[in-house]
């Protein structure tokens, strides 16, 4: 009697995942097809919390995004340099490695995790260079990845979700889009 219970359960947990599985891709493309449309539209990256109302007196400014580090800047430096078609030398892809460690100010993220989001960035650089803006905000994302303390509201799930947008509508197909979200979720 339990074994015929147990796999009746079963038998329904693996029915309801088939069922469930095209709803959760059609929700899952859509939220992608959301992200993607407001980074074309300009919409603050999830690094920034959505201001409500201004929490300060009237005469003073509002509180600011932590100012950009040499490091990023370098990153950002580093990544436009590579043009379209450029040959992939290991020096270029060393350097985007080392700029990658070098934001990183407390817990430095492995290697090897460096090294293969410095990959997959040349990679998509060198088919298509990343606008000027995308290397910014790439840059502070990262930033608010490796540094979390610099930025207590930021929203990692949305801050990967924004790389993969900010990719995929500079031209890169979803799939190596993907690859370097998950690339950045491993430097954590």
């Amino acid at each position: 009697m339990r074994i015929a219970l147990v796999v009746g359960v079963a038998n329904v947990l693996v029915i309801g995942s088939v069922i469930a599985g095209p709803e959760t891709i059609v929700r899952e493309r859509a939220k992608e097809l959301s992200n993607q449309n407001n980074v074309r539209q300009g919409v603050a990256p999830p690094t920034q919390a959505p201001q409500a109302a201004p929490t300060t007196t009237p005469g003073t400014p509002p509180p600011q995004a932590p100012p950009k580090s040499q490091a990023v800047s370098q990153f950002e430096t580093d990544l436009g340099a590579i043009k379209a078609n450029d040959p992939l030398t290991p020096a270029i892809k060393k350097k985007l490695a080392d700029d990658i460690q070098a934001i990183a100010q407390g817990t430095k993220p492995s290697p090897t995790a460096a090294a293969k989001l410095a990959e997959d960035l040349a990679t998509a650089a060198s088919a298509k260079p990343l606008d000027p803006k995308y290397r910014s905000k790439l840059g502070m994302e990262l930033d608010a990845i490796l540094n979390p303390a610099k930025y207590p509201k930021a929203n990692p799930s949305g801050i990967f979700s924004d790389i993969q947008a900010t990719f995929q509508v500079n031209g890169s197909d979803r799939k190596q889009a993907l690859a370097i979200a998950d690339d950045v979720k491993a430097l954590r």
